[in-house]
């Protein structure tokens, strides 16, 4: 399903052998889970809306205090991430600046490039009253300082640049981020030759990742502790 809604709405995917064990939503979450859907409309660069349903179930359902987005694009994500968490939930979200675009640490893949070129990061969320929860931050997630966020967040998700180096970058920092007590972390894109290739790889050779679960229907994959 997923490959057939990239085709319809023009986007362009390779795609290589997924090999982390599927697992239905139905077995993560409970069907009956109510959720708010803000922003349905899809634009290049968006999780789809199946996806959307998926992450606002897993947050309704587990009531995270902190979250923690890497990649922030036109905050539809971050917006629907807002809207089903607690009333005194933060979400944290990062982007990249477009002034930086040439001054990463790790290589940018192409495709990529467009969604950092923009004016605004989170124009989807600016003046809706849920905005008040989000704090927007800046910077390459290679070089940010996260410290200050360590062993504070409950959620993280991992849609930043999908260079194979920032994935594995942006996995590292997400353990770094989890708190150790309870947490999820949820990667989007598993499907794109260089995400695959660096989740495989944690999958594979990384223990702290053996648990890594592949969403049945999406290119999200999902990890509880």
């Amino acid at each position: 399903m997923i490959n057939r809604f990239f085709r319809k709405f023009g986007y362009k995917r390779k795609t290589i052998k997924t090999i982390i064990p599927k697992i239905d939503i139905s077995k993560i979450i409970p069907e009956d889970v109510s959720i708010k859907i803000l922003e349905p409309y899809v634009v290049n660069g968006n999780v789809v809306p199946l996806e959307l349903i998926v992450i606002n179930k897993i947050i309704k359902f587990h009531k995270p205090n902190n979250l923690f987005e890497i990649g922030t694009f036109d905050g539809r994500t971050t917006l629907n991430l807002a809207a089903n968490s607690l009333e005194n939930s933060k979400i944290f979200t990062l982007d990249l600046l477009r002034s930086d675009l040439n001054k990463t640490k790790l290589p940018i893949i192409e495709g990529d490039k467009v969604h950092i070129n923009k004016e605004f990061s989170g124009l989807r969320f600016k003046n809706n009253p849920y905005s008040r929860n989000i704090i927007q931050l800046y910077g390459d997630s290679a070089k940010f300082d996260f410290s200050p966020y360590y062993n504070k967040i409950d959620f993280i998700f991992v849609d930043g640049s999908h260079s194979s180096e920032y994935v594995l970058n942006d996995s590292e920092v997400a353990l770094k981020l989890l708190n150790k007590k309870k947490g999820i972390i949820l990667w989007h894109d598993y499907g794109m030759n260089s995400v695959s290739n660096a989740l495989n790889k944690l999958y594979l050779e990384d223990n702290r990742f053996k648990n890594l679960k592949h969403i049945t229907e999406t290119s999200l994959v999902y990890l509880v502790f």
